[in-house]
């Protein structure tokens, strides 16, 4: 919360240059749902990888010999800042205008009740 009232502090949340809890619990998570593992990595700020394997083979198959491979997938996701830099000289007790996506966000450090959501500052995609 320290660092929406610090806007010079704002560029370098947007590019993931800020100290971070491991993300990569996720990834475990939704492997666990579908019987399988995953291997996580994040390789540079907001990029992820991950390499899943399934724990079961995939069984009897028309194709003989395959019946003892598991399958797997990779995915590497990519997390793009939505919102340019701080806008206008926002004074002593003001802070300045961020605009994410088009959005317009005026934000009053005496009342931070109305913050933009994850959603509204970011996008994730895949990227392969």
């Amino acid at each position: 919360m320290e660092d929406v009232l610090d806007p010079t502090k704002w560029q370098a949340d947007f590019e993931g240059r800020v100290p971070l809890e491991p993300s990569c619990w996720r990834a475990d998570q939704l492997a666990l749902q579908n019987e399988a593992t995953a291997h996580c990595d994040s390789p540079e700020p907001l990029v992820f990888t991950v390499d899943a394997t399934t724990k079961k083979s995939v069984g009897d198959s028309i194709v003989p010999g395959s019946e003892n491979y598991k399958s797997t997938a990779h995915a590497r996701a990519v997390i793009q800042p939505l919102c340019g830099p701080p806008g206008g000289d926002a004074g002593k007790d003001a802070l300045p205008l961020l605009t994410c996506n088009g959005r317009e966000w005026h934000l009053n450090p005496d009342d931070l009740t109305d913050l933009p959501k994850p959603e509204d500052l970011f996008d994730v995609h895949l990227a392969d």
